[in-house]
């Protein structure tokens, strides 16, 4: 088990708090170094919040968590806290948290109590996390809502739906990858994305691509195996069994206490772990044949190099490195021809902004040329003046490269970064140097897998390691100000997202909905529901693109693909905190987290008292996410960009679908898609036997997402680059903690029902998380990063591997054979070798 150090500042005064947590359940799903970072932010956040209080002694809480000081509250402070009485879990929750009402709003402080402490300034002006996002307890009268939210979901994927037939049928640029419309393009789309197997899914996506579509795929066998069995015992029980409103007799919170029932839901817990584990653990393994096959495959020169890191100042140099591995006195001085080629990146800062600026010339260019066919003497003019400014911004480009040949020739040290690539002679030769460590000080000479040659981020490779850190250190500081600063920003868009702010200040639609209401009753209830989580969302539809914008910027990541790695990792993460554990935040993040780091078990209570209770607003939040992913399929962006440039700039089609394209990379790359996707599994999976009727709304999600991203992935977008189904490892271990997450929160739940824990239901319930952690041993024991040496040699001698790949000499050949074709877009041609693109010759036609 490993610990973590939690340090945060209580008011002005700077009140330090230490904590050592133990968090292996939050390492497995959000991994080593973003677990210390997210105590750290919420400590911070909540210290802000909390600086009114003007606490001067340093607050401890005692193992009931009861806040205590030691010297007075200065004038003003208003306290808030009261002591449970002795033997009383429910007082965890209830007094520690500052739990919401059952209207959603925050409960008033006995202030006549002498025992209430301080964490409550302000009133009503201090709202707990769960009011900022809106996020609002059960009620009566949330049938209707959801109604609402189902009749305005379904109704709009349809008409989506139906839009996009059109549209993909008028557009064909658009929504085919060729762009001038495929010989597909007659078929209808749903019989396109069902007639696609999986094995065309690699070959056309990738196997990143595949692992998101397998993701939905595996969700819908999972919710057709456990959902008819949960829904047919424990909607009915639940229904007979209690009284109120008709969505509210579907939950467990209305069984009367130690009712026979909750032995069934013990039962139903082992059963969802058993069946769920099984199902992931079986595609792990289909998983682990496609990785193999896809390892086996890779091309070269990717296949047979290396990227090396923090290059020691002697050996930076093309030929310094090329001869430390097979040259006289190099590591494999008895080989020949061990090391094909070696490259060291070059400092080509200058050189990259003129020849990015080229690349915006050019494109302009081209633009202009497009309207200048058509007779227009203005953009005929202007094209002549920006050619003009090309040949001159060419000329700059070809001076600056001249430059840094001269200083690579003279291996001048300015010129080499700390960062390279060894080309190899064969695959044995790379696993060889992948496996060993080949200085005494480690953090020499990093050596590791290449990214695709046509991904690699050479910016971030030309830093120094200090450099480095210095930046990375900057990106934390970012994503902590972006914790800091969620809550003003949601409470900013919430207050406009109100049916009474929307009434008061536009009157307009205020008269409007009291017409239509005489006529549709439930208009109202349908307009609430869209608005309950409309802040929320707009919120988070802007959130990818700022993670990424961080990562990018300041994380030194090697190429775009880890980048969106990492985007899924701090998206799911901010997810999970922030939508589904929202409502256990309270008014302070801080006090949490040192609550539950003295009481861990106080995690049960906590989530128990609370999770159950907001059940139908994520009945909302799953119905609304039908709504996104139709959305999804008009790839607005792109459709507008293509048509401005059809109709604006009269661009042929073959040159308006390659100026359209990619779609952003932040929102709609596999980062986003691939965290929310987890998010919403994390969900389902929750709340699967507290609230059964999640587990229909659930299955038509993840329907909908496979047959949208089926076709996106496959047929429209342009082929992303491709890590081999990293992507599907990361969704599985997310699967595995939200099973262990389910299984808390369900002992919880009969432990609150049937009042006692060691001879009733929550003990049979608990049991089942051994059985979680050893279904995830099990597919975690499974080696995926490397191809093991009896695959390797299995694909040898049947032909297909290694032995048959291509050679560096071959590659330089088809290199030669793209550049003699005059393609008039360097910026579009493929990579067949490690090196950086503003060193290479332009192929830029005027």
């Amino acid at each position: 088990l490993s610990s973590c150090c939690l340090g945060a500042t209580a008011g002005p005064y700077g009140v330090s708090i230490l904590v050592r947590f133990r968090y292996r359940a939050w390492r497995m799903a959000f991994g080593r170094d973003r677990v210390g970072f997210i105590l750290v932010a919420a400590a911070l956040s909540s210290s802000l919040q909390a600086a009114d209080a003007r606490i001067i002694a340093a607050p401890v809480l005692d193992l009931n968590g009861i806040l205590r000081t030691d010297q007075a509250l200065p004038p003003g402070a208003i306290a808030a806290i009261e002591i449970p009485q002795p033997g009383h879990r429910a007082g965890f929750v209830s007094e520690v948290f500052a739990p919401l009402s059952e209207e959603g709003q925050s409960e008033t402080p006995n202030a006549s109590n002498p025992l209430q402490k301080v964490l409550h300034v302000g009133g009503a002006q201090n709202k707990t996390q769960a009011e900022i996002a809106q996020v609002r307890l059960n009620a009566y009268g949330d049938g209707r809502a959801l109604l609402g939210s189902f009749i305005f979901s379904a109704g709009g994927a349809a008409l989506i739906a139906a839009a996009f037939t059109i549209l993909r049928r008028r557009n064909p640029g658009v929504y085919s990858r060729d762009g001038a419309g495929s010989p597909n393009a007659s078929r209808g789309w749903l019989s396109l994305v069902w007639g696609t197997s999986p094995d065309e899914e690699v070959h056309a996506a990738g196997l990143d691509a595949w692992s998101l579509l397998e993701f939905h795929r595996l969700h819908c066998r999972i919710l057709l195996s456990i959902g008819p069995p949960i829904c047919l015992i424990l909607c009915p029980s639940h229904f007979l069994a209690t009284h109120g409103d008709w969505l509210s007799r579907f939950d467990i919170a209305g069984l009367p206490d130690k009712s026979k029932m909750f032995w069934v839901h013990a039962a139903l817990v082992w059963f969802v772990v058993i069946a769920v584990s099984l199902c992931v653990i079986a595609t792990h393994r289909a998983f682990l044949h496609r990785r193999f096959f896809w390892l086996r495959t890779i091309p070269a020169p990717q296949a047979t190099t290396v990227l090396v890191e923090n290059i020691p100042y002697a050996l930076r140099s093309d030929v310094a490195l090329r001869d430390y591995f097979s040259g006289r006195d190099g590591l494999f001085m008895r080989q020949s021809r061990v090391v094909e080629s070696a490259y060291v990146v070059r400092k080509t800062q200058v050189l990259r902004a003129q020849w990015e600026r080229l690349q915006e010339l050019y494109k302009s260019w081209t633009l202009e040329r497009s309207r200048a066919g058509d007779g227009d003497d203005r953009a005929r003019q202007s094209q002549e003046a920006l050619a003009e400014a090309v040949r001159q911004q060419q000329q700059l480009v070809i001076a600056e490269r001249a430059k840094v040949e001269r200083m690579v020739a003279e291996r001048s040290p300015d010129i080499f970064a700390a960062s390279g690539f060894v080309t190899f002679s064969s695959v044995l030769w790379q696993r060889l140097a992948l496996k060993e460590d080949f200085r005494a000080d480690k953090t020499e000479f990093i050596v590791s897998a290449p990214p695709d040659p046509n991904d690699v981020v050479y910016e971030n490779l030309m830093a120094d390691a200090v450099g480095s850190k210095t930046s990375e250190w900057l990106g934390w500081l970012c994503l902590l100000g972006l914790f800091i600063f969620w809550s003003p920003i949601v409470v900013f868009i919430s207050s406009w997202t109100t049916m009474s702010t929307v009434e008061e200040y536009v009157p307009l639609a205020r008269a409007t909905l009291h017409f239509v209401s005489n006529i549709v009753p439930f208009l109202p209830s349908l307009v609430e529901g869209v608005l309950a989580t409309a802040a929320l969302k707009l919120f988070l539809a802007f959130l990818p693109s700022i993670l990424f914008s961080i990562i990018r910027s300041w994380f030194h990541v090697k190429s775009g693909a880890f980048a969106q790695v990492k985007l899924s990792r701090w998206y799911y993460s901010f997810l999970m905190i922030f939508v589904l554990l929202v409502t256990t935040l309270g008014r302070s993040i801080v006090v949490t987290v040192v609550a539950l780091a003295q009481d861990p078990t106080g995690i049960i209570d906590l989530l128990a008292a609370w999770l159950p209770r907001t059940s139908h607003y994520y009945f909302n939040y799953m119905i609304m996410g039908w709504l996104t992913l139709t959305w999804e399929l008009i790839r607005p962006a792109n459709l507008f960009r293509h048509w401005s440039l059809v109709t604006f700039y009269k661009c042929s089609p073959k040159d308006a679908k390659n100026l359209s394209e990619p779609e952003d990379a932040a929102s709609y790359g596999m980062g986003a898609r691939m965290g929310l996707a987890s998010l919403m599994s994390a969900i389902t999976l929750v709340f699967c036997t507290c609230s059964p009727l999640m587990l229909p709304f659930a299955w038509v999600y993840f329907s909908i997402g496979r047959v949208s991203y089926g076709y996106l992935l496959v047929h429209a977008e342009s082929r992303k680059p491709d890590l081999g189904g990293v992507f599907w490892v990361e969704a599985m271990h997310r699967m595995f903690f939200t099973l262990a997450l389910f299984v808390v929160l369900m002992t919880g739940v009969l432990v609150a029902h049937f009042g006692t824990f060691w001879n009733g239901p929550a003990a049979a319930s608990l049991l089942a998380l051994p059985a979680v952690y050893y279904c995830w041993t099990r597919a975690n024991s499974y080696e995926w990063r490397t191809l093991p040496l009896e695959e390797m040699m299995k694909a040898g001698t049947s032909g297909d591997g290694p032995q048959s790949m291509l050679v560096p000499s071959a590659v330089d050949d088809a290199a030669g054979a793209i550049a003699e074709s005059g393609s008039s877009d360097s910026s579009k041609s493929p990579v067949f070798r490690y090196r950086q693109p503003e060193c290479e010759p332009d192929m830029l036609a005027i």
